[in-house]
């Protein structure tokens, strides 16, 4: 797990992420808009920014790839759309040409990386905690460790604005919008799996509700309501279990401090 800690530590000093008020909604296509297809199978590991950009500029068109990276790809199988700006035959100008240098321009290999990857390091978090809690290993320590690192990074991701990213010309026209993972995305990959496999493990419960009462703290309204349905799954998980009354009584205590995260308030002495 160290090496995945020093990984995940790399990658937040390679990243950059825009700071600042929530970005406008991105451009849809329309109903005419051309389809892209992957053009090779394997995992989307990077999206050549540059060269999409240059396609859409070219022929004054929006190229939308719909798929994040991490993903897999199956050849001939639709990654996005591409359309004009005046909402005519997609990129009527070398449609064909321009298709397909879009279609290039997504990069698959044979395995995840952590090139352009946001939830590669929650992916081997999870996969940690995952296989910690399975029946022929059975280690619950080491789960509840991974989702501490979990959560370090999920504070970290919500910092920065998520979601789609928004690629501009020279006259600050949007040309490229670029699928990637919401807040409600990360916190799914961090938090399902070990909800399931250590649904019966009282440490286990008790980390996902530090983890998300981490979270809750000082985030900003609109993303609540991802951290709500996390803490409803919890609390829906922590009533179906058989479980003593102190150690439910714990529980109980700790889904409650999550609420009080999410209005703002972090009662003293009252760590869970």
């Amino acid at each position: 797990m160290e090496e995945v800690v020093l990984r995940l530590k790399e990658q937040g000093r390679r990243r950059r992420y825009q700071r600042g008020k929530s970005a406008p909604a991105p451009p849809e296509p329309p109903s005419n808009a051309s389809v892209l297809t992957a053009s090779r199978s394997g995992f989307l590991t990077s999206v050549n920014e540059a060269a999409l950009l240059e396609v859409a500029v070219e022929a004054d068109g929006l190229v939308l790839i719909d798929r994040s990276p991490g993903g897999s790809l199956i050849a001939g199988t639709p990654i996005g759309t591409a359309w004009s700006r005046a909402e005519e035959t997609v990129l009527p100008r070398h449609q064909e040409g321009a298709d397909r240098r879009s279609s290039e321009a997504v990069r698959t290999g044979p395995e995840r990386t952590d090139l352009q990857d946001t939830a590669f390091g929650l992916r081997q978090l999870t996969d940690i905690a995952a296989k910690a809690l399975s029946p022929g290993i059975n280690d619950p320590t080491t789960a509840v460790h991974a989702l501490s690192h979990s959560s370090a990074l999920l504070c970290e991701l919500a910092r920065h604005d998520l979601g789609p990213r928004l690629l501009r010309d020279d006259h600050r026209q949007v040309r490229v919008v670029l699928r990637r993972p919401h807040l409600q995305d990360l916190l799914d990959l961090a938090v399902n799996r070990p909800l399931r496999y250590g649904a019966a493990e009282p440490a286990v419960l008790a980390r996902i509700a530090m983890l998300l009462r981490e979270l809750a703290w000082g985030r900003a309204p609109d993303q609540h309501p991802p951290l709500t349905a996390a803490l409803a799954r919890l609390r829906s998980t922590i009533d179906a279990q058989d479980l003593h009354a102190t150690e439910r009584l714990r529980l109980t205590e700790l889904t409650r401090l999550v609420d009080e995260a999410l209005a703002g308030r972090w009662p003293h002495g009252r760590s869970g």
